[in-house]
């Protein structure tokens, strides 16, 4: 990003920002006094945590810019270089520019806002109004959660070619809206992530819509399904007892595939002192289970 002379002497007068912050350079020959670099990385994790900003080495808190020689420039930019690579996980990149006012020279550095969660020497820090502030747990988790959701699409969110808003069955679907999402149901589905709107402005079921709101998933994604057996032995040599193709929204394949556990385990009893069923496997695990099995398969295979 490029500013003018006057855009930087505006900032020059009025002073540090939610997106400028001014820092005083102190030099060793021509290399920057190491004990500054810390600092400096905090601050360049705080932009990039927040909106990003501007970066002003060489700029007095007042404003002032009292320059550097040309070596000096170089020596201050390597730094900053090795900072963002080395001092923040994950690193960053960034822009240097070197910048002269009233022959008085300076380095600008414009830093991006970021697609991560960044960590600093000092920590992590966000940027707030004209200071950094530090990043409590939950923040960090809710900063790194909303990045990477926006950074990678997951297959479930993707748009399904020859679908639209007809294709959910509506007695699947009214359920899960509220009565304000009733109102306008296609745009409460396109809010739950259900439908989703492509780049030609066409209203396109997801890959999650059809999952959970069509009778038949499979016709649209092949091996939406639960395929269950039974057999007599510990291998499939031993031959078949049940089998079942369980299709279906998969909430259905769930509760089916749950039933067809329930009605293949054996299941004991004891007197304590009236009987009490001791099932082969616990009917919550084995759910539990299923689900992660559900959700959790690769449905892009």
């Amino acid at each position: 990003m490029s500013y003018t002379d006057d855009e930087i002497r505006r900032q020059l007068r009025l002073g540090e920002d939610s997106a400028w912050e001014f820092k005083s350079v102190d030099f060793r020959n021509s290399d920057p006094a190491r004990r500054q670099r810390d600092g400096w990385a905090d601050e360049i994790a705080a932009f990039a945590n927040a909106r990003g900003g501007v970066l002003l080495l060489g700029v007095t808190d007042a404003g002032d810019v009292p320059g550097m020689s040309r070596d000096q420039l170089d020596g201050l930019e390597r730094q900053v270089r090795e900072i963002c690579t080395d001092s923040i996980r994950p690193m960053i990149r960034i822009e240097t520019y070197r910048r002269e006012l009233d022959e008085r020279s300076f380095l600008l550095v414009s830093i991006p806002e970021g697609d991560a969660q960044y960590d600093s020497p000092g920590g992590s820090f966000v940027r707030v109004g004209s200071a950094k502030q530090p990043m409590s747990p939950d923040e960090r988790m809710r900063l790194a959660q909303r990045r990477g959701q926006a950074r990678f699409t997951g297959f479930d969110e993707q748009t399904v070619a020859g679908t639209g808003f007809a294709t959910l069955d509506k007695e699947l679907w009214k359920p899960l809206l509220s009565a304000e999402g009733l109102r306008d149901p296609e745009l409460g589905l396109e809010k739950l992530g259900l439908l989703r709107t492509d780049g030609r402005g066409a209203v396109l079921a997801t890959v999650a819509g059809i999952l959970t709101c069509t009778r038949q998933p499979r016709e649209f994604v092949p091996g939406a399904e639960v395929t269950a057996v039974r057999y007599k032995g510990a291998d499939r040599a031993s031959g078949q007892v049940d089998a079942q193709d369980i299709a279906g929204p998969i909430n259905e394949q769930i509760t089916q595939a749950l039933a067809f556990v329930a009605r293949n385990m054996r299941v004991g009893a004891r007197k304590d002192p009236a009987r009490v069923n001791l099932p082969e496997y616990s009917t919550r695990a084995v759910f539990e289970a299923l689900v992660n099995a559900v959700v959790h398969r690769d449905y892009s295979i």
